[in-house]
């Protein structure tokens, strides 16, 4: 039934047995409903064998016009809400330039666009800048746009989609099979750890991540897809232009070229205001096959990702964490709402029905906690022995030594390990900087870092 939240997404063609049909798109019917078929025209035979393919993936997207780009651009520089956006697109046939050259009768006609809004889309300061020009040409970015296959399908299935979204890098297909991981951005290193480790294992089994940017968890997610060569997708919650947070724009290099996509729905420039966060998140739940939450305080946005997921029908998951900890309350809460919980990869491929393609079986992580105090010693997690690390250190400088002897595969504090090794922090983190250099030990999001234990039972004798 059509009605006012089932926005009209255009006719897509379609070919099957040698006729072309048409499809017409609404959001939550990703496979679209056939409403007519018109003469035959050229195919190649070989492809007409009648199998049903998912509407949008019957062809691909031809590039958008300069002019095309230019006025989706200035579109979204209006910054009007994603209805009213796909509202005024839907009404004018999904051709933005029209926008801009209706007559006020046109415009008026648009439903629910009001007078303010109407003398913004006649407002030439808010036209497109050279800057922002400039900077889509010199990264290679694109806009991709709803009514068109190259646009996210999983998208379309969610209430309030963003009717256009500015992508740096690349969104493939194989993107369909994502999983979101969230989390705190004032983590504990036990919970980057398992959010780095979980989204390695995604990663090796072929599985995209997706995630917010942030510092703490999505950080630490992002990196472990890309230590494991896989795909990783950065949803901001400002425009693709800003480095948000600053700290970041190593990592969100990383991955544009490691094959990954940064994307926004805010027009460039836009900048990382609060209110634009919590309706990010909906993005990061509605492309993910299911959200993983892996520590969260009650009041985290990550909970509001959460309920985004469960509203757009897709699973819940939680890893555990410690009762004591402050930060990990909401996480643990999703558990007795009925929250999937993950203990080890297979949980997530389970729960998602993906099919393991690693050639290893995922790492489990031994659930240990550090204590709260920064001045206790980390417990030793299974690993390498103190004789084994004893016998690999034995030709190291004595500062090299005390910090691999406070070290285990369980994360712990650069200032922690300042204070056990009886140095200052900067002395610290110079030597763990050499011993990270010679594989001695692997630097986590959060600063902190663990024993590469390959290194030291490689050496046994």
């Amino acid at each position: 039934m059509y009605n006012e939240s089932c926005i009209h997404l255009g006719p897509v063609p379609y070919r099957w047995n040698g006729l072309s049909h048409q499809f017409h798109l609404y959001p939550g019917y990703r496979y679209g409903i056939l409403v007519s078929m018109t003469s035959p025209y050229p195919t190649n035979s070989a492809s007409d064998d009648g199998e049903i393919l998912d509407a949008r993936s019957a062809y691909s997207a031809p590039p958008l016009s300069d002019a095309a780009m230019r006025a989706l651009m200035r579109l979204a520089n209006l910054q009007l809400t994603p209805r009213m956006l796909t509202s005024l697109l839907d009404h004018f046939d999904w051709d933005a330039e029209r926008i801009f050259e209706a007559s006020d009768d046109d415009l008026d006609s648009v439903p629910n666009l009001n007078g303010r809004q109407a003398v913004r889309i006649r407002d030439d300061s808010l036209d497109v800048t050279e800057r922002q020009l400039r900077w889509m040409e010199k990264t290679g970015s694109k806009i991709l746009l709803a009514n068109r296959p190259d646009f996210p399908s999983q998208l379309l299935e969610i209430p309030d989609l963003p009717p256009m979204l500015f992508v740096r890098g690349s969104i493939q297909p194989r993107d369909e099979s994502g999983v979101g991981i969230v989390g705190s951005r004032q983590a504990s290193p036990y919970g980057l750890a398992v959010a780095d480790r979980f989204a390695q294992d995604l990663a090796e089994n072929g599985v995209t991540v997706i995630s917010g940017g942030a510092i703490g968890i999505d950080t630490a997610a992002h990196s472990g897809a890309l230590r494991a060569g896989g795909r990783t997708i950065a949803i901001l919650g400002c425009g693709i232009d800003v480095d948000y947070p600053r700290v970041n724009h190593d990592l969100f290099e990383q991955i544009v070229d490691g094959n990954g996509a940064i994307v926004s729905e805010y027009a460039l420039g836009s900048p990382p205001d609060s209110f634009r966060f919590p309706q990010r998140n909906r993005l990061i739940s509605g492309l993910s096959l299911g959200t993983l939450v892996v520590e969260a305080p009650r009041q985290s946005g990550s909970l509001i990702t959460a309920r985004f997921a469960a509203e757009q029908g897709r699973p819940v998951l939680t890893v555990p964490a410690n009762i004591d900890r402050p930060n990990a309350t909401g996480s643990n809460d999703l558990l007795k709402d009925g929250a999937i919980p993950v203990t080890e990869t297979a949980d997530i491929l389970l729960a998602l029905r993906l099919m393991p393609t690693a050639a290893r079986k995922p790492q489990q992580f031994a659930m240990r906690f550090e204590a709260e105090t920064e001045a206790s010693a980390p417990i030793v997690a299974s690993g390498p022995s103190k004789d084994d690390i004893e016998r690999v250190i034995r030709n190291l400088p004595e500062a090299q030594k005390l910090l691999l002897l406070n070290l285990s595969e369980t994360p712990s504090r650069l200032d922690t390990l300042a204070e056990l090794s009886g140095s200052s922090a900067s002395s610290a983190s110079a030597e763990l900087t050499m011993l990270e250099i010679g594989g001695y030990v692997r630097r986590l999001p959060g600063n902190c870092f663990i024993l590469v234990s390959e290194r030291f039972r490689a050496q046994r004798s």
